[in-house]
This record gives C-alpha cells, structure tokens and sequence, in this order.
C-alpha cells in the first residue's frame, strides 16, 4: 500500500501527502535522483529554462549532490516548512526521509 502521493499544494504548486497515518520514526521515502558534482549543479542551474528557477538538488555530506529532476522520485516535491515534522539522513550516497513526529492521514508531508 502506498504511504504517500504527490498533490496539488499552496506551496510552489505540489507537495507530498500521508495517504495512511505515519508514526514518528517510521521512514517515508528515499530521495532519488543523479549524483553530480556542485560544479554541475551549477552548471545546470545556470542552463535551467525554469521559470520560477526550482531545482529538485540534496546535498550530499562530501560536497556532491543528487539532482532529484533526472532520475528523482517523489521525494523531490516534499517542501520545506519551518515546523518540519520529518527529516532527512544520508546513509552513504543515498538520502532517506523519516518521519520526526506521528503524521496523520491527508496531512502534507513536510521537509
């Protein structure tokens, strides 16, 4: 069964929501995307024909990043919120979401 889904959100357009409740400590999704070097990120920041300039980068402990736009998943649509009630750990080059307090059904998923 799915635990979360991408929707149309208030903020910057989409977000992710709890389809199921989510209790804190669970994890929620991994952060899928390129591993590049911050010389290409900014290369393709740079080349970017975005409107609103959104980039979909995670940075990585030693300095790469993984591009969530070539090859991301929906993690990439996760927004940030200054309550975040989850929260990123980085197991070797991968990116993984976990939920830092009980998230409830319908609730938006916030990083």
């Amino acid at each position: 069964m799915r635990r979360i889904a991408v929707r149309t959100s208030l903020i910057h357009g989409r977000g992710v929501f709890a389809l199921t409740n989510i209790a804190a400590g669970d994890p929620i999704i991994e952060y899928k995307g390129e591993i590049i070097t911050a010389k290409e990120a900014q290369r393709r920041v740079q080349r970017s024909t975005a409107e609103d300039g959104r980039t979909f980068f995670f940075n990585l402990d030693d300095g790469r990043m993984l591009d969530g736009a070539r090859g991301g998943n929906s993690a990439r649509w996760i927004n940030h919120c200054c309550a975040p009630n989850c929260e990123a750990e980085q197991q070797g080059d991968r990116i993984f979401i976990h939920a830092t307090r009980a998230i409830t059904e319908g609730h938006r998923t916030l990083h």
